[in-house]
């Protein structure tokens, strides 16, 4: 894939993301006083170009009762 061209606004967008995912549109829009069609179609376009590959949730086991981690290892002859 070729390197695309991405100005401030798109840099903008990205760390507020990475720094929360959940993050709504409009307040991104707000915070870099653009619309929320813009913000909206600004990540879609990053989405579609593969620049954001998704939003993931991490959960921490301990705090919903998980104490144990377990690894478990298969040796395949």
């Amino acid at each position: 894939m070729s390197r695309q061209n991405f100005d401030t606004l798109d840099f903008k967008i990205l760390e507020m993301l990475s720094n929360n995912a959940r993050k709504p549109f409009l307040e991104i829009a707000r915070e870099t006083n653009v619309s929320g069609a813009a913000i909206h179609q600004r990540i879609q376009k990053l989405t579609a170009s593969g620049v954001i590959r998704g939003f993931e949730t991490i959960i921490d086991p301990p705090s919903v009762g998980y104490e144990t981690c377990a690894y478990i290892g298969f040796i395949l002859n």
